[in-house]
């Protein structure tokens, strides 16, 4: 198993300095997913309009993974 760390960029950088291990990339992408949408809809990160985005990177510090929202409102 190898660590993965989910980085949140949401108008500021939210660094994850613990990380998870994971077996391999379907539960790395599987965990990014489930992680992203728990946070936004619990109100863990304010979403203020602005793109956000999970960044999620191996132990050597490259992106593997990533997780992107943003929110059109359509001239309103």
């Amino acid at each position: 198993m190898a660590r993965y760390f989910f980085h949140i960029m949401n108008g500021k950088v939210i660094v994850d300095e613990v990380g998870m291990e994971l077996a391999g990339m379907d539960q790395v992408r599987i965990e990014a997913i489930r992680s992203a949408g728990q946070m936004l809809s619990d109100g863990r990160h304010a979403w203020k309009g602005q793109a956000w985005q999970m960044i999620v990177a191996d132990a050597e510090n490259t992106i593997v993974f990533g997780v992107n929202f943003s929110v059109d409102r359509h001239g309103l």
